[in-house]
């Protein structure tokens, strides 16, 4: 019967679906998390106060799993059902991480797994460059060790921007809605309907997290991890789309655009790990040096004021890739390092300076 609507219809209800899901099933979520113990206890490097229960991700796995596999046309896209197969690894792994905290080097191993199960079970990975240093199609050889690399990395970028309140699921929220409007406009329904209903299962506890008392809850690694993975699906799919394709969905810098869209996750984290090599440690060894850090020292702390300042200045980086969309490539990731190279050299002497005068 689902099938008898039309592709406007499939995405409305199930970005309702997807919404309702959420918000109600928030609740008995957090009870159980509460019951159960599954909290994130401060330390050192926590910037929160009180045991939080860390287990939002299910709230946003169970809300994007549930409409999606009602709506979704697999006959259309069959690699969505590996698709769904590298979310359900990648989500255990994260949860299993999230009650029992395994090391960084296992986590890495599950997030494999998934990645794997996607590329070979469903033939999904790079095939073209868009002129990207001189390269447009590109073989197997190069372009599945690329996609390997580049979802690994994108899942752990996503993972370690989840450090304040909403940061993560609204940063999520804002990238799956240039995508899906993409999508929708350039007739790609079915992965339109991806970021929708991704979207709507994010919602709810975007809001439960960042404006929450009573049920407050964080997003932990089984939601982090998941959403990072569907996003870097996402980004491949949009630089696989067509080359030739004109009017809005001309974009023959498909992969500067995609950078652009994920610029701070992906800059920020290139930066912290070189930082760490360079002062000899582990790239996966935790500290406070992040974006988001800083900001929060320059708030007095206020998690809200530090989110939406980040998440206005992805929207900047967004618009930068839209656009430049055209441009060369090389053009358009400069001009994204670039910009972040000055935002961060601000924020880091506005952060130096407001700790100087704390003292």
């Amino acid at each position: 019967m689902l099938s008898l609507l039309s592709d406007n219809w499939r995405l409305v209800l199930s970005m309702l679906l997807a919404l309702v899901i959420g918000w109600n099933i928030r609740v008995p979520v957090f009870k159980m998390a509460i019951l159960k113990n599954f909290v994130d206890k401060p330390n050192k490097r926590s910037s929160h106060t009180g045991c939080v229960p860390n287990i939002g991700g299910i709230v946003v796995f169970l809300a994007f799993l549930s409409s999606f596999l009602l709506f979704a046309q697999f006959d259309f896209r069959p690699e969505f059902q590996y698709i769904i197969l590298g979310a359900i690894l990648i989500f255990l792994v994260g949860i299993y991480d999230d009650l029992l905290e395994i090391s960084p080097r296992k986590k890495v191993k599950g997030e494999m797994l998934g990645v794997v199960v996607l590329i070979v079970g469903g033939g999904f990975y790079i095939s073209h460059l868009h002129g990207l240093l001189g390269f447009t199609e590109i073989s197997p050889w190069v372009g599945i060790p690329l996609t390997f690399i580049g979802l690994v990395g994108l899942i752990n970028a996503i993972n370690l921007i989840d450090g304040i309140d909403g940061l993560c699921s609204g940063m999520a929220l804002m990238d799956c809605i240039f995508f899906g409007l993409w999508f929708y406009f350039c007739g790609q329904i079915e992965y339109a309907l991806l970021c929708g209903v991704l979207s709507a299962a994010i919602v709810p506890f975007f809001f439960i997290n960042l404006f929450g008392r009573r049920s407050k809850m964080f997003m932990g690694d089984s939601g982090a991890l998941m959403v990072g993975f569907l996003l870097g699906v996402l980004a491949i799919r949009f630089c696989e789309i067509d080359v030739d394709m004109r009017g809005l969905c001309s974009v023959e810098a498909a992969p500067g655009v995609v950078f652009s869209v994920l610029a701070i996750p992906v800059i920020d984290t290139l930066r912290l790990f070189a930082s760490r090599w360079m002062r000899g440690k582990s790239p996966f060894s935790p500290d406070k040096r992040h974006l988001h850090h800083k900001l929060l020292i320059i708030y007095n702390g206020v998690h809200r004021k530090a989110t939406f300042t980040i998440l206005i200045l992805n929207l900047l980086f967004i618009g930068w890739g839209i656009w430049g969309r055209n441009w060369s490539n090389e053009i358009v990731i400069g001009g994204d390092i670039l910009l972040f190279a000055i935002m961060f050299y601000l924020i880091d002497r506005l952060s130096k300076r407001k700790s100087v005068q704390v003292k």
